[in-house]
């Protein structure tokens, strides 16, 4: 799993085989995008962030005083979403582990986790850190 998500390479593959054959007139950054449902002022964690292209295609839809939280496993996934996102000065970058995420209890008001869980080893285990770090009232 390192290997294959050292570097954006890999997944940038998959994404274009999304983006040349999808069906999808929205395209699949708009389309997860709009069922964030976000609203000012919310602190966001995305864990598995991958390259950040749903950030940077939708950051003129952001309201304000949001803060987002970008994380990855894997270091040059992360250096990747820097890139492509490092203009938008609501977005911080962090290399986390989703079983021991390292913020306090009821920190986010949303914790995404799309297209992830399926690497993580204790799944169990990174329920329970979500759980954790999302508000009483939060969304996963």
């Amino acid at each position: 799993m390192k290997k294959q998500y050292g570097t954006a390479h890999n997944l940038n593959s998959r994404i274009l085989l999304h983006q040349v054959y999808s069906t999808n007139t929205l395209g699949w950054d708009n389309w997860v995008f709009q069922n964030y449902a976000l609203t000012p002022n919310q602190r966001i964690l995305e864990l598995g962030c991958g390259t950040g292209d749903i950030w940077k295609a939708n950051a003129g839809k952001i309201q304000d005083g949001i803060h987002i939280t970008l994380s990855d496993f894997s270091e040059g996934m992360l250096d990747r979403a820097r890139a492509n996102t490092g203009e938008l000065d609501f977005v911080e970058y962090s290399v986390i582990d989703a079983q021991e995420i390292p913020y306090a209890s009821d920190t986010f008001d949303i914790v995404i986790a799309n297209h992830m869980l399926y690497h993580v080893l204790d799944i169990d285990k990174a329920l329970c850190e979500i759980d954790r770090v999302v508000k009483p009232d939060g969304t996963l």
